[in-house]
Formats: structure tokens, C-alpha cells, sequence
């Protein structure tokens, strides 16, 4: 059936392209079938998923790319978590070195996090200062530290974290302090499980609800649970004579970590939890390089899945149950994916760099499938990365004006030496609208968290964007081919250049997560003058009780001047919900004045 499916599909469209331009008519197939009925909007749980991963893989393998996988296919398999819940109380009982037990209660001492597995540990503790590694600033709170088996104790956050004349690690610490992050960090040491206690920017020692992580998660397999401060105050004292209160101030006066064995003390704890797991699996082929840049690797990625049947994410309210088939998001990138996969997979005497294609899974569940990758089992080396090149809706791309260009979207300029001039000698003939930025929507963002250069391309938001009508008849093949000509140019170099991109941190790179007030609107990304340019406003939403239309163009919020849309969004993150705000627009080149409560 799966076969007759491929063949009955390339059939309906050789059909109807017989006069096309050959790669445009494979391309055609490629993103009919991804965007088809079978595929389900290949959302996460759906046959329709799976379906899709099999068409990718067989693409990779009669293009001649070797399993890039596990156990020698072309899957990379894991467990996405959904729909946690607790499942009964939860217990924790300390034991002293004198052998005293302490019995600690479920919401007052203690919480289960939402991201922890469940499971029962009788193990010893130790004490991990931050549970943070970094290699820019040579700190390491678990070296020399044996944690195989036992039960860590982490501070949240990191050391200096209020301090702006001397931040630990500067641009990374958002990354580096994250709740799933010090996770990984802990599991990849072989811990039995992990304990986080609130660092000192967490005045009332509060203590997070399961909520906090239990959505859209990759899955663990060691328990996490949130300890207040004024146990491992006591642990703290009795070991090494010292609070935890002195403790975080001498790691922040020389950065140097504290971590200790905390001799003596052991933890029994029984942590009950229950949720939904779907196995998921990215898709990955790769080429073999040769030469002196044989052992790096450019990784050239798409995600593949989409809404499924809608739910959330879904921008259509009349329409949320029905397939969203994700045509342009994200069936164009991953088409053009399996296109240069064939390209160079053709190229005889090949040299340079290992080209790894990845197609990533439940990225719209929050970059689930590169965050996987990166942060828990990247395949081939990051160190040996380097470089990152993404297509994510490269379908929509409009026709030149008359006498014009048509625009096109680069983004991650700013994030590797040279990638400006890159950019620009292998332009064909697009009008790019470059941005420094790395626009953390997408899977380029998991590997920029990992010190990688990355460039991102695509065409922009349309009116169909997350809803059922992204469908494959909308979709501008002949623009998605001359696209992945351009990317087939940028990545030749990038793979045969024998000097290694350098990677720039950028200093206000956006990121997708953190919950921010929302207008209701839907910016121009191709526009390129001063402001924010509406291409869309939401019915109903406060934009449209506002008074704003199509057209406006937002240049000020609140009395802060906004440049483009990144700086519409770090704005927006500094306003509250339910607030009005004042909103400076142009209409007709007119200047307005608007008052907005954001959501």
C-alpha cells in the first residue's frame, strides 16, 4: 500500500506537468504527497507522520545518502511527552549521616516537575552548584565530580544572574539556565535523578507547579523535582560548614563552582507520575566527505511535520478539527531538503565537508525534534559542526514587479564570519532581505544554542499560515526550485571552503518561548523599510478593536521606537497583559495614535 500510494500520486502529477520542467515536476510530487489527505497534516501521533518519514527516507536512500539514524536506518527514534499528570503524592525522605530521617511533604518541602519521569531512587546526593557547563568561560560544575547513580542537587538559574556590569557568559545564559537543559545536563552524567532548588534572584522561595514543564516535552528518563532552599541549606552546613546563601555568593565573587559530595546523606524518593508518550523520529542521510574538511559537517535541515488535524496552533477558529495539510509550513522546505539531497547525492568525486539532511520532527510542539538532536543525541559531533543551513516555508516565494526582483528572507546573517558576503555572491537575482538575527521560530535556533553559524530562508507569513487551506496548489514550485538553487550554491561553498565559518554571538537574538502580550496582528516580514508593516489583523483581536488595518505600518509602542519586527517583539516583552499601551502608526503615510490592551 505504501508504495502504491508514492507511485499513484507521481502518476496524478506527471499527468498533469508533462510539459515541466523536470525538477519542478519531481518537485511538484514531493510536495503533493507531503501535503496529501494520506499525510494527515503529519502531525504528531498521526499514520500520516510515520507516512510522510517513510517518503523522506526512501528519497534519502535512492538518492544515494547513507542512514544517518540509528541501528543503521535513517531514523533517529524518541519518546515526545504529553499530557503529564500526576498520579498520586509523591514521597521524599532524607537520611543523615547519623542515620536521622527526615520525611519531606509533596507541595510544602517538595514538587514534581512536569518534565520528571517517574520512578523510585535510593541513592546518595551531591551537591552541584549551578549544574551548569560552559566552554566559553571554562566552567564546569560537574568536573571531577562522580554523580553516576546518585541524586544532584542544582541551583536554578546561574551565578551572577542579576549582576549587568558581569553576567556569566553573557548571551547564553537564557540557554544555559534552562529548567530542560540543567535536565540534560544531569542525565547525560548518568544521574539517578535531580533535585532543583530556587537560586537567590528567588526572594520567596516559591515553589513551581507541575504545569511548569508538562507540555511538549522531550522525554527524560530520571526523575525532577523542585527542593526548597532550606533543606539543602541544612545538607549545606552540616557538610562543608558553609550556607547556601555563602555558598552562592563565593561562586559568584571568583566563578569558581563549589560543588561537594554531600558525605554521609542519602535520598529515598518514589516519584509518581503518569503521561501520554508518542514515539516520534527525525529523519537523517547523509554524504560522506573527503579531503582535510572530511571529518566536519554542514547539516542542511527542514522540519517536516505539521498541525495534523489542527488543535493548538491552529489560526482557523471554523476549522481547527480539519486537516491542516502544511503545504508552504513546512512541505516546501522539506521538498527542497530532498531535492539538494539529490543533488549532491548525484555529484561524482565528491570533496569537502560531510553534508548531514536532517528533516526534524514536532517542531511546531516547540523545536522538539533539532532540540533532541542537539541537546541530547546529536548524531555526529557538534564540535565537528560547522554550519547549519534551514528552509522553513520556501513555498510562498510572490512574483518580481515589474522591472524588480522578488524577496526572499535570510536570516542568521550576523551569526557566522563571512556569511554577508556569502549571501551575496551567490544571489541569482533575489531582492534577500537580510536580518542579523536568528529568529528562534525555528530549528536553525537548537544548533545557533549550540555555537553553530546558521542561515535560515524563507518567503514569509501568508493568509493561509496554520490553517487548513496551506495546501499544495498554492505553492509557487518554479519559486521553491530557484530557492533550493540558491541554497545549493550557498552550501557548495560552505562545504568546500577550507576555512571554517567563525561563529558571532549575536546579542539580541529572538527566542521563541517565554509568553509575551500579543496584538493580534500579522506582520509583512518581507518589508523592508523602518516599522512593522501589517499584512494581516486578527478579527476580533485587540488590534482590530484598536482601529488598526491591513497596511499600517506600527513605528512606536509605549514610547519606544520599533525598527522592524524584532524590535516589535523585545517591546512587546516588556508590556503586561490587559495593559493599554499606546501604539504609534503610519496610515497613508500619516501618523496615528492608537490605544491597544494587548492579550
Amino acid at each position: 500500500m505504501l508504495l502504491f500510494a508514492f507511485g499513484l500520486a507521481g502518476l496524478i502529477v506527471r499527468s498533469a506537468c508533462a510539459q515541466e520542467d523536470p525538477i519542478v515536476e519531481r518537485m511538484r510530487k514531493d510536495i503533493t504527497f507531503l501535503a496529501s489527505d494520506e499525510c494527515e497534516g503529519r502531525g504528531v501521533g498521526t499514520l500520516g507522520l510515520d507516512l510522510a518519514a517513510q517518503y523522506i527516507a526512501v528519497q534519502f536512500s535512492r538518492s544515494g545518502l547513507k542512514p544517518g539514524g540509528v541501528n543503521g536506518t535513517y531514523f533517529q527514534p524518541f519518546p515526545f511527552a504529553n499530557n503529564a499528570q500526576l498520579d498520586g503524592e509523591s514521597t521524599m525522605t532524607l537520611e543523615s549521616p547519623l542515620g536521622k530521617k527526615i520525611e519531606l511533604k509533596q507541595g510544602i518541602d517538595f514538587q514534581i516537575l512536569g518534565a520528571s519521569a517517574a520512578g523510585k531512587v535510593d541513592a546518595p546526593l551531591v551537591f552541584v552548584g549551578y549544574g551548569t557547563t560552559t566552554r566559553t568561560i571554562a566552567y564546569d560544575d560537574y568536573a571531577g565530580m562522580d554523580v553516576k547513580g546518585k541524586v544532584v542537587v542544582a541551583l536554578r538559574r546561574l551565578p551572577r544572574w542579576s549582576d549587568k556590569e558581569k553576567p556569566f557568559d553573557g548571551p547564553n545564559k537564557d540557554e544555559l539556565a534552562s529548567l530542560e537543559v540543567k535536565q540534560y545536563r544531569a542525565q547525560a552524567s548518568k544521574a539517578a535523578a535531580i533535585l532543583l532548588v530556587n537560586d537567590a534572584s528567588e526572594a520567596k522561595d516559591d515553589l513551581m507547579s507541575f504545569q511548569t514543564m508538562s507540555r511538549g516535552i522531550v522525554t527524560v528518563s530520571i526523575p525532577y523535582v523542585q527542593l526548597k532552599r532550606s533543606v539543602l541549606d541544612v545538607l549545606l552546613k552540616d557538610v562543608t560548614g558553609k550556607s547556601l546563601e555563602d555558598t552562592e555568593q563565593a561562586i559568584d565573587g571568583d566563578l569558581k563552582p563549589r560543588s561537594a559530595a554531600l558525605e554521609g546523606w542519602s535520598i529515598r524518593m518514589e516519584v509518581k507520575v503518569k503521561r501520554q508518550e508518542t514515539m516520534v523520529k527525525n529523519v537523517i542521510g547523509y554524504l560522506e566527505g573527503s579531503g582535510p574538511l572530511a571529518n566536519e559537517t554542514i547539516v542542511v535541515g527542514a522540519h517536516y511535520d505539521h498541525l495534523g488535524y489542527g488543535g493548538i496552533g491552529s489560526m482557523a477558529k471554523d476549522r481547527k478539527k480539519d486537516i491542516h495539510h502544511g503545504a508552504d509550513d513546512n512541505g516546501s522546505g522539506t521538498t527542497s531538503v530532498i531535492e539538494l539531497a539529490r543533488r549532491f547525492g548525484a555529484m561524482k568525486n565528491r570533496e569537502g565537508r560531510r553534508l548531514v539532511f536532517m528533516t526534524f520532527t514536532a517542531e511546531e510542539r516547540g523545536l522538539i525534534g533539532s532540540r533532541h538532536y542537539c541537546r541530547v543525541e546529536p548524531l555526529f559531533p557538534l564540535k565537528n559542526t560547522a554550519a547549519m543551513f534551514n528552509l522553513d516555508m520556501v513555498g510562498r516565494l510572490k512574483d518580481a514587479p515589474e522591472g524588480g526582483k522578488s524577496k526572499l528572507l535570510v536570516l542568521g546573517i550576523d551569526s557566522g564570519k563571512g556569511f554577508d558576503e556569502l549571501v551575496k555572491k551567490h544571489n541569482p537575482g533575489f531582492d534577500v532581505i537580510k536580518d542579523g538575527s536568528v529568529f528562534g521560530a525555528s530549528d536553525h535556533f537548537s544548533f545557533y544554542q549550540q555555537k553553530i553559524p546558521v542561515l535560515f530562508i524563507w518567503t514569509g507569513i501568508h493568509p493561509d499560515y496554520h490553517r487548513p487551506s496551506d495546501t499544495s496548489d498554492k505553492i509557487n514550485v518554479a519559486g521553491m526550485k530557484r530557492i533550493t538553487d540558491y541554497s545549493e550554491r550557498i552550501i557548495d561553498d560552505l562545504r568546500t571552503n577550507p576555512k571554517r565559518p567563525e561563529f558571532v554571538e549575536i546579542k539580541t537574538p529572538f527566542k521563541k518561548g517565554g509568553a509575551f502580550p500579543k496584538m493580534g496582528i500579522q506582520p509583512d516580514y518581507m518589508f523592508g523599510g523602518k516599522g512593522v508593516l501589517l499584512d494581516a489583523v486578527t478579527a476580533g483581536g485587540p488590534a482590530d478593536h484598536a482601529g488598526m488595518k491591513k497596511g499600517d505600518v506600527i513605528i512606536e509602542i509605549a514610547g519606544k521606537a520599533v525598527p522592524n519586527v524584532n524590535g516589535y517583539m523585545a517591546v512587546l516583552q516588556t508590556q503586561k497583559p490587559g495593559v493599554a499601551i499606546e501604539v504609534k502608526i503610519l496610515r497613508d503615510n500619516k501618523e496615528m495614535q492608537l490605544k491597544v490592551t494587548p492579550k
